[in-house]
């Protein structure tokens, strides 16, 4: 009987993990060590860009030229969703996540006509 109950217990456990939520991975601070358009490397520095998202749902990004933005993001279903709220009347953006593990994160997006990945590590 008590094999038993441990191994309910033990499936149990593995199941509530499973079913952590997913945008949970994104939680945490994002550096850049590639930015490709079309299949080819742009010529920046891809360590001037970054993200942190934090639990709150809000964000922090940084990218090349000291651009910086803050707002708030959500996540569904494969889709980032960040509202910058320091300059009034922004429009959300979206952008797709390729793929998305405990230590990296692809993100793709349209830049003008282009395609445009960005692949980010944990730090």
């Amino acid at each position: 009987m008590a094999v038993h109950r441990f191994t309910i217990l033990l499936l149990l456990t593995f199941f509530l993990a499973a079913c952590g939520r997913e945008d949970e991975l994104l939680l945490g601070d994002w550096q850049a060590v590639s930015v490709t358009e079309n299949g080819d490397s742009l010529r920046l520095n891809p360590a001037e860009i970054g993200f942190t998202f934090r639990s709150d749902n809000r964000y922090t990004f940084r990218s090349t030229l000291r651009y910086q933005e803050a707002g708030t993001w959500r996540y569904d279903h494969g889709y980032l969703f960040a509202r910058d709220t320091t300059q009034p009347e922004n429009p959300e953006r979206v952008v797709a996540i390729d793929k998305m593990t405990p230590d990296s994160l692809m993100l793709r997006m349209k830049a003008d006509t282009a395609e445009r990945y960005v692949l980010l590590l944990r730090q």
